[in-house]
């Protein structure tokens, strides 16, 4: 066979896999819209800025996100949040947080949690803090590093307890925010809650 119709061979098969993985990508970009995550583009589009990641208001006394930057806890000043519930682990990172979130006459809350189901103790105190927040009009933010999976989970339980959110309508909600549905434990926790 001649080199040339080789050579077009060649580029005819890789043109034919870059079509499939073409249609591939489309496919599961459809299946998520589909899949009733958010057909909404405009709000489908991660809210990320350098200042506050994946932040988004729940309600007027409660905001979620991502680890904010000291701008960002600045700008959160600004909007009249008066206290941050932090789900980091204690670290240096943290403490800088405290130091300048007490500085801004900010509460702050530093509430550890893992991937792992939060306690009942961790709810609880969530469910407090934002309760107090609402009722003295002091706007709770609640935090982890991305804003995504244990924000999307205490948010979830959040809404399915005081907002009568079913799991589904709750779960929908944490994966509009970037939920990850590896986090198996955190998901169902929500779920529990909603049953009870």
């Amino acid at each position: 066979m001649p080199k040339s119709f080789v050579d077009l061979e060649k580029r005819l098969n890789l043109l034919f896999l870059l079509v499939l993985f073409s249609l591939w990508q489309l496919s599961s970009t459809v299946a998520f819209a589909k899949d009733g995550q958010d057909s909404n583009i405009e709000t489908c589009k991660k809210k990320e800025t350098a200042d506050l990641p994946n932040f988004h208001q729940v309600h007027p006394y409660l905001y979620r996100g991502g680890e904010p930057s000291e701008v960002g806890l600045k700008k959160l000043s600004d909007r009249g949040i008066k206290t941050i519930i932090d789900l980091r682990a204690k670290g240096a990172r943290t403490s800088k947080e405290k130091a300048l979130a007490q500085t801004l006459g900010m509460d702050y809350i530093n509430l550890p949690m893992s991937d792992k189901a939060p306690t009942q103790s961790q709810v609880e105190t969530f469910l407090a803090a934002v309760k107090e927040g609402r009722e003295k009009d002091r706007p709770v933010f609640l935090h982890c590093a991305h804003g995504s999976d244990r924000t999307g989970c205490l948010i979830g339980i959040y809404r399915v307890s005081e907002d009568g959110y079913t799991y589904k309508e709750a779960y929908k909600e944490m994966r509009r925010y970037y939920f990850g549905p590896q986090f198996k434990e955190l998901s169902g926790a929500v779920k529990a809650r909603a049953k009870n």
